[in-house]
């Protein structure tokens, strides 16, 4: 029996550390082109996410052209901030990772139904769109207090 034979047969399984399958990770400056082609990846799902809510609420609720390009001009910006939010870490604030913020759409349901009793009622654009975005940001809010405590339920 040789050495080598009698340290084989001693020798315990070396345990092999899984291979990541990041290419970057959250400090590494990806190349130019990766950059711009992540960039232009982004802003067209973006589009997608941020325009359909807004133009799906216009619709039903029969506002003009001019409004409806008021909303969906808001929903950029707003979506445009809270990215930037995302993705710069400020202590508790933000991933610090590439996450685009878009609208939800657990409220158009809810937003198209209140538009059309507001504007059945009578009220007109200006005061419809006021209760709809006071009643968004209560909701808004209501949501990000749950958010810290639903996982104690």
């Amino acid at each position: 029996m040789s050495v080598n034979t009698a340290e084989s047969e001693n020798a315990q399984p070396v345990a092999h550390k899984p291979a990541s399958e990041l290419i970057y990770r959250l400090e590494d400056r990806p190349p130019l082109p990766q950059t711009l082609f992540a960039a232009f990846q982004h802003l067209l799902a973006m589009f997608v996410a941020v325009i359909t809510p807004a133009l799906l609420i216009c619709q039903a609720l029969g506002l003009p052209a001019q409004d409806t390009q008021h909303i969906i001009s808001m929903s950029l910006f707003a979506s445009g901030v809270a990215s930037i939010i995302q993705i710069k870490a400020w202590g508790p604030v933000g991933s610090g990772l590439l996450s685009i913020q878009g609208t939800s759409f657990n409220f158009v349901a809810p937003l198209i139904m209140g538009g059309t009793a507001l504007k059945t009622g009578g009220a007109d654009v200006p005061t419809m769109m006021a209760a709809l975005f006071g009643t968004l940001m209560l909701a808004s809010c209501t949501e990000m207090v749950l958010s810290r405590i639903l996982h104690l339920a």
